[in-house]
């Protein structure tokens, strides 16, 4: 092995190390994260989120933001009056009601308002802590941002899992073990799907 390739693996193992330090530090909450929620997701009746809770209440709203509607008044009465939280999904109206239903991760409101007289009945479904936070997991009704952060955290754990991949394929007693070990899991996970998966 001439000089010059050798210096390039001994960088290459350099800056392997230096990543896969770092980023892991990095992404160590967001790893933790979506392993915890991911595994509360594959078992959701044990921690209680499966089923959802419902709330309802009823009242009415001020005459004056029913005539010529004021749609953003009457987004705001309900966030302010009856607890509705989440980006407005809908806003449907016709000659005797409005309808409208709010979305965050794991929680929906829905609000129907007679027109002619401005009584409000809403009703929140939420699925607790356990279920927004698995909400979060899916990136469902997140936002833009949310999503992003999902997909850094997603480029995080590839550039952990390849910079150590690397490590172990560069320190020559390591390497036996570590192809080893990526080919039972890989024949691991192969067979799983082959054999038990429907």
């Amino acid at each position: 092995m001439s000089m010059t390739a050798h210096h390039r693996r001994l960088l290459l193992k350099k800056w392997a190390r230096l990543l896969h330090i770092y980023i892991s530090m990095f992404g160590l909450l967001t790893v933790l994260f979506f392993s915890v929620t991911g595994f509360m997701l594959n078992h959701e009746e044990w921690f209680g989120f499966a089923e959802p809770r419902l709330s309802e209440s009823e009242g009415n709203l001020p005459a004056g933001l029913l005539g010529e509607p004021d749609k953003l008044g009457i987004v705001e009465y309900l966030r302010k009056e009856f607890g509705a939280t989440g980006a407005l999904d809908s806003f449907d109206s016709d000659d005797e009601q409005f309808s409208l239903v709010f979305r965050s991760p794991g929680r929906r409101t829905e609000a129907f308002i007679n027109r002619a007289d401005g009584h409000a009945d809403v009703t929140i479904e939420t699925h607790g802590f356990a279920g927004r936070i698995v909400e979060l997991h899916r990136g469902t009704e997140a936002g833009t941002a949310w999503r992003l952060v999902i997909d850094i955290s997603a480029i995080l754990m590839l550039v952990i899992s390849g910079t150590g991949l690397i490590l172990w394929l560069l320190v020559p007693r390591w390497r036996p073990l570590g192809i080893t070990g990526l080919a039972v899991c890989a024949l691991a996970c192969a067979a799983v799907y082959l054999v038990c998966v429907p």
